[in-house]
């Protein structure tokens, strides 16, 4: 279906799958059809976070750099100059969200980014997270640059495609990023390439402790039933938990099989030589028992040694906390979600993991052409089932988080003069997905109705308070007549992006 979409017609694309479905195949089509038909022009591939760029780079440096020689598939590195050259220079541009949002700031002054011909954003669905806001603003910029060249009538004329998770508003969506309802594929979260069953198990305890110790014999269980032979991986909330569950496991184990998880062609002396070699005391034990776990402070030899291990089959359990799921690359047959909160340490109290990465969780229990289908179980606190399973079985709802972040972003545009006055500001909004959503959900942004009257007074007050924010912490000036202008304050928040109250507290 979104073949001919993608490789056949130059229209604005929106693809929703679940996670381990194949997208970037979809960016991929994309891409090629501008390679073959614009070779001077370039892409720009964003993701939310550092740890989907990476390997997206690392693909695509082997794959598409064989077809277009060294130098031209490049990462962004978040220094302005450096990047600057590398733009210049490269095709395949990947990079961060933050990255981007930097760099196309000035896109008046800076050739390069207005050169850009296909624009991909990688993981849509992030727009209702904490990352949100900035990438509503690099999409809705985007948007503008192209609405500018198509009314200067420039010979290049910038292509968007968006791929995401399965969304609930996925037309408003649409809507906002200038995509006809022809060219949005909303597969439903049911739809995969290797079926997924999902097993919930709740449990009642009301102490977190306690919970998860109730959960280290069902995830044994699950193991040993739903996937005797074939891989496992396991998330728990924290670091120091991956390292008990995975104990937990090898004790379990040995007491009541009397065997390891280990395949069967692995001789004991190997196994002790490579258990050798590893730098952490508890990781030799559990390895020569054929379970291995990971986390975000280990050495790089050991995490590149274990998940080697996993994926040539010699051991065949891996725990790890649920924070590294982007990084890690591998994927199983049964993977076991133990708990769903972990401690935040700014918040001071047990917080949900975000949606997107239960979601992403899920998506590993995919191991295409090899399995007939994948399985996940869940452990969650009791009261939370029926929130869970409405969250995990039908499409997301996104919405926009933008109000609350307006400041910076207005300082930037200030900055460069998109915003020179009050109905610039105004006009800028209405470029968002937040103003979208003002008329479809008033309640949720706190407007009375949904009249124009009501829509324009909200717009305007909002826009006021931000603005004397700005000019309370010497960022901008205003004029009686509603003019805006930047301060050298704004200026260099804008440049070296600071947060305005930063550099309120430092001047």
């Amino acid at each position: 279906q979104t073949f001919h979409e993608l490789f056949k017609t130059d229209r604005n694309c929106i693809v929703c799958a679940p996670s381990g479905s194949g997208k970037t195949t979809c960016a991929e089509f994309a891409i090629l059809r501008m390679l073959v038909k614009n070779p001077n022009g370039k892409v720009i591939y964003v993701a939310p976070k550092e740890e989907i760029a990476q390997p997206t780079y690392d693909d695509w440096k082997i794959r598409f750099g064989s077809i277009l020689g060294g130098g031209k598939v490049v990462k962004l590195t978040g220094e302005t100059a450096p990047d600057l050259r590398l733009l210049n220079d490269g095709k395949i541009i990947v990079s961060t969200v933050d990255q981007w949002d930097a760099l196309s700031r000035r896109w008046r002054q800076r050739k390069a980014v207005q050169a850009v011909s296909l624009f991909i954003v990688d993981e849509l669905h992030f727009l209702g997270g904490d990352i949100g806001p900035t990438l509503e603003v690099v999409i809705s910029r985007m948007r503008f640059i192209s609405g500018q060249q198509q009314q200067n009538k420039a010979s290049n004329s910038m292509r968007i495609v968006g791929l995401s998770a399965s969304l609930a508003n996925a037309r408003e969506v649409g809507e906002w990023m200038g995509v006809s309802n022809k060219s949005l594929f909303n597969f439903s979260p049911k739809v995969r390439p290797t079926p997924l069953e999902i097993y919930f198990q709740s449990f009642d305890q009301s102490n977190y402790s306690a919970r998860l110790m109730a959960m280290a014999k069902p995830a044994y269980n699950a193991v040993i039933r739903h996937s005797t032979e074939k891989p496992v991986i396991i998330f728990v909330p924290s670091r120091r938990q991956a390292q008990l569950s995975a104990i937990d496991l090898m004790t379990y184990h040995e007491s009541q099989e009397g065997g390891t998880f280990l395949s069967k062609n692995v001789q004991p002396e190997q196994i002790e030589k490579i258990a050798s070699e590893l730098r952490e005391q508890a990781l030799q034990q559990v390895v020569a028992s054929g379970i291995g776990f990971l986390h975000g402070g280990m050495t790089e030899s050991d995490w590149e040694r274990i998940t080697e291990l996993y994926e040539e089959g010699i051991i065949r359990v891996l725990v790890c906390p649920a924070d590294v799921c982007w990084k890690l690359k591998a994927a199983a047959h049964l993977v076991i979600i133990m708990g769903t909160e972990a401690y935040d340490g700014r918040e001071r109290r047990y917080t949900d993991y975000p949606i997107a990465d239960v979601l992403h969780m899920m998506g590993k229990a995919s191991r295409q052409a090899i399995d007939q289908n994948g399985k996940c179980v869940l452990f969650c606190h009791a009261p939370k089932k029926e929130h869970l399973k409405k969250l995990l079985y039908e499409p997301l709802p996104i919405e926009s988080h933008l109000n609350y972040y307006l400041h910076d972003h207005f300082n930037s545009e200030i900055v460069t003069k998109t915003i020179g006055s009050m109905q610039d500001a105004v006009d800028y909004i209405t470029w968002t997905f937040l103003y979208r959503r003002f008329a479809k959900n008033p309640n949720y942004y706190g407007l009375q109705g949904t009249s124009n009257v009501h829509l324009s007074e909200h717009l305007s007050e909002m826009v006021e308070t931000v603005l004397g924010d700005l000019e309370e912490s010497k960022c901008c000036e205003m004029s009686e007549e509603g003019d805006v202008s930047p301060l050298n304050l704004g200026m260099i928040a804008a440049y070296y992006y600071i947060q305005y109250r930063t550099i309120e507290i430092i001047a």
